[in-house]
């Protein structure tokens, strides 16, 4: 049994979607039992889900996203401590494509039950710590009590859920993965916390001063450490030199069987030249799209010829949102129709602010759409269906990124900035396009002023290359299929997370 410990999991039906390392988690999850491995994902159960949006009086505004479980077996309950107080956890188990899903439900006291309500949501950085402590403490407990079966390893995800490594008696078989080479995934955490909550011995290299960085001090401790993605491992090397020595990389990928259409995998697998027959399958796809379009209640559709451009995910500044809503303005004449889709997060004043903008772009203009509660489904519909996604992630912020991988898998080119594992997987004018510069120092985009120079440096770029992406969809659709192939072909074999899988179970 391979197990693995995660803030969240995205998987249809079971779980409420936030963001990418949720859909990754639930990728390996599903794709496991095909490479013969038992495998099991261990995560916290948020009643009141993540966040939820309404247009209401020409605004957004957040509702309930409640999360009601049906349909799971009772695994067992336990009790752990946290702030020297028994919290008591009853763990549940779903089957998922032959794999295990165990959610820990907290039952009481009523502080620890509130605390665990809303995924990432959390009124300050103690709260946080205490929610992912419980998450810790419980998975560790649950691993250790044999109800899982015999376990060959276990791979944390993130620092706060890498924090069973302080709790678990044998660590010998642990693995660590870090997602993100941003400050939101090294939170730094008050040394006394940590001594009270397990003692000084796991943390007696960690703690000579007041605070520690959780994950420099997990990855001193457990035997192997991941980044995912060659670039990210560069950038760690400047985020945390003292530790950058200690990472290997393996690289995200997909789940095909989760988000490839079965008629483009078919072509792609028996190696097909026959452009006619590849671009009734896209054609096909972009119709889905449509209906899918109709079924949300969008009254506004493309116009047939007319190249679908998508920007989705979630909603935050460090993936440069404000990049396709200045395109729109600048071009207002431009033959193209914008998805807009993403969720921010409810305490983001950013996020909120540039949502809003995707709101008033899609009220304004009529070749703007913004789905404002982008899911799991919008994205099988949107990255399959569109024929070009747009991923802009400052540079050096974005660790890997996956949703150019099922964009491409699904023959959807995409127009990158150089950062993540789209460095590894796009040939700029062959399976995609790229812009901008691969940075690999480290700039904070809300305190260096040098972003704002990259920021309109890389926008020119940026424009000046969707604009000519545009311009060869209308006038010359045989090159831009030929690039679709090509995207198709080469993502396929680059992005299948069973590579992912097997270079973190065998490195």
């Amino acid at each position: 049994m391979y197990v693995s410990v995660t803030p969240e999991i995205a998987v249809e039906g079971l779980t409420k979607f936030a963001g990418g390392l949720g859909v990754l988690e639930g990728d390996k999850l599903i794709e496991a039992r095909s490479m013969g491995i038992d495998y099991a994902v261990i995560t916290l159960y948020h009643p009141g889900g993540y966040a939820s949006y309404e247009v209401s009086d020409g605004d957004l505004a957040e509702v309930g996203d409640d999360w009601v479980l049906s349909g799971e077996s009772r695994l067992g309950s336990f009790t752990i401590e946290v702030r020297k107080e028994p919290v008591s956890l009853e763990s549940v188990m779903f089957e998922v494509s032959g794999s295990k899903l165990v959610l820990l439900r907290v039952l009481e006291p009523h502080w620890a039950v509130e605390l665990t309500k809303k995924l990432y949501v959390d009124k300050n950085a103690e709260e946080m710590f205490l929610k992912y402590l419980i998450l810790s403490k419980g998975a560790a407990k649950l691993i250790e009590s044999g109800l899982l079966g015999r376990v060959e390893e276990i791979h944390l995800q993130e620092s706060f859920a890498g924090m069973a490594a302080f709790a678990l008696k044998d660590i010998s078989k642990v693995k660590f993965v870090t997602h993100s080479p941003g400050p939101w995934a090294h939170p730094v955490v008050h040394k006394e916390w940590l001594i009270s909550e397990f003692g000084l011995e796991r943390l007696k290299d960690c703690v000579g001063d007041n605070y520690v960085n959780l994950t420099e001090c997990i990855i001193k401790l457990v035997p192997k450490s991941y980044v995912v993605s060659k670039k990210q491992l560069r950038i760690m090397r400047n985020v945390l030199p003292s530790v950058a020595e200690r990472l290997v990389d393996a690289t995200n990928g997909v789940s095909l069987s989760r988000w490839c259409d079965k008629e483009i995998l078919n072509y792609v697998l028996r190696d097909s030249e026959d452009l006619e027959e590849y671009a009734k399958i896209r054609g096909r796809l972009r119709e889905e799209l449509i209906t899918y379009l109709k079924k949300l209640g969008v009254k506004k559709l493309p116009e047939p010829g007319t190249p679908v451009i998508t920007w989705v995910r979630r909603v935050v500044k460090y993936k440069r949102p404000y990049f396709i809503t200045r395109f729109i303005k600048d071009n207002k004449d431009l033959k193209a129709f914008y998805v807009l889709g993403g969720k921010p997060h409810p305490q983001d004043i950013y996020g909120k602010m540039y949502a809003r903008e995707f709101l008033r772009l899609s009220r304004e203009y009529e070749n703007v759409v913004y789905v404002n509660n982008y899911g799991l489904e919008d994205a099988k519909y949107l990255l399959r269906g569109s024929d070009l996604l747009l991923f802009t992630p400052f540079p050096g912020w974005e660790a890997s990124g996956t949703s150019f991988m099922k964009a491409g898998i699904n023959g959807t080119p995409t127009l990158a900035s150089r950062d993540g594992a789209v460095l590894e997987m796009i040939k700029d004018g062959y399976n995609g396009w790229l812009f901008g510069k691969d940075i690999s120092e480290f700039i904070d985009i809300y305190t260096n002023p040098k972003a704002d120079e990259v920021d309109e440096e890389e926008y020119e770029e940026f424009s000046k290359k969707l604009s000519e992406v545009v311009s060869m969809y209308l006038s010359e659709p045989e090159k831009y299929l030929r690039i679709s192939v090509n995207a198709a072909k080469t993502f396929v074999r680059l992005a299948d997370i069973r590579n992912t899988l097997f270079r973190l179970i065998s490195g």
